[in-house]
């Protein structure tokens, strides 16, 4: 039986515990409107009190007052404390580091300085600790909005547009993102997840990245990679080293040390893997692979070894 991933539990995707600069400035714009309309509430209910309670009409003052005046201020003040908070988030930093987001229905392919050594991952973002970082954000078939709550607001991705977003996360740890407009039957199902580590542990990862896919040191490793090949997958899916250049399934070099399959919905291991390939559209409802149950017993198993062996 295939295991939900645990992506999204606990505080991991949250706008009240922020992580970011653009977290923190949300959640100060949203307690300041909270507080706003509860006194605004609490002081049209004491009007609304005080007019029941009376038995002659009031004067015409309290027309202008509560008519007017009270809403023009409260109006006038929520829209400069907002354009003003939605001006600092996101506002793109030359000397940021760039990430390219693309999002497919239904997974984001990731590219890391794009501009320089394009490093591919893909359903999972790793970013360094208060450093700022601008995503160029695309779609390559319908809109789909990026959201990371608890790190910054969200983004939404045009076909044919560049959108740029720059955030900067201000504590260590693994948040949980999610596509946040409808995309197809499967949206509520394309998450990912954000890793923020320390400046060394994100370049020792960049350095990962750059290399190829370990060796299939093993015969079930070998068989795998072979099944692999022979199955047409590197049409769709590229593993450094070992077959490259397509782009239209995620990029699986690294696939075995990502924390989750089908961005962010299954735990990463043999058994959801092997699911995954044989029945695809029953983990992932409109996913656009085609399920292999055809694969015997032995290879099944083989190519889904060689898949969690890729860190």
């Amino acid at each position: 039986m295939s295991e939900r991933s645990t992506l999204g539990q606990f505080d991991s995707q949250t706008t009240l515990i922020p992580a970011g600069a653009g977290a923190d400035s949300t959640l100060v714009l949203t307690l300041a409107m909270t507080a706003a309309a509860t006194v605004i509430f609490l002081g049209v209910m004491g009007l609304v009190w005080l007019a029941w309670r009376r038995e002659r009409p009031g004067h015409v003052w309290w027309l202008w007052t509560g008519g007017f005046a009270l809403p023009v201020i409260a109006l006038t003040a929520l829209v400069v404390g907002s354009t003003f908070t939605l001006a600092s988030i996101g506002k793109v930093e030359r000397d940021a580091l760039v990430i390219e987001v693309t999002g497919y229905q239904y997974w984001w392919d990731v590219v890391y300085d794009p501009d320089g050594r394009a490093l591919r991952d893909a359903n999972e973002i790793v970013l360094p600790v208060d450093t700022p970082v601008t995503f160029r954000l695309k779609s390559d078939d319908v809109i789909h909005s990026f959201w990371v709550p608890s790190i910054s607001g969200k983004m939404d991705m045009i076909p044919g547009r560049i959108n740029e977003l720059t955030v900067r996360a201000t504590r260590t740890g693994r948040f949980r993102g999610q596509c946040a407009e409808f995309c197809g039957l499967s949206h509520p199902l394309m998450a990912f997840e954000v890793e923020v580590v320390e400046r060394e542990a994100f370049d020792a990862f960049a350095e990962r990245l750059a290399g190829e896919a370990r060796d299939a040191d093993t015969l079930q490793l070998a068989r795998g990679r072979n099944v692999f090949l022979e199955e047409g997958c590197a049409a769709c899916h590229a593993i450094r080293g070992v077959a490259e250049g397509a782009r239209v399934g995620p990029d699986l070099t690294r696939i075995g040390a990502r924390a989750a399959l089908g961005a962010g919905m299954w735990r990463m291991n043999v058994g959801n893997l092997a699911g995954w390939i044989a029945d695809v559209q029953d983990m992932k409802p409109g996913a656009n692979m085609p399920s292999y149950n055809h694969l015997s017993g032995p290879d099944l198993r083989a190519v889904a070894h060689y898949l969690a062996s890729l860190k």
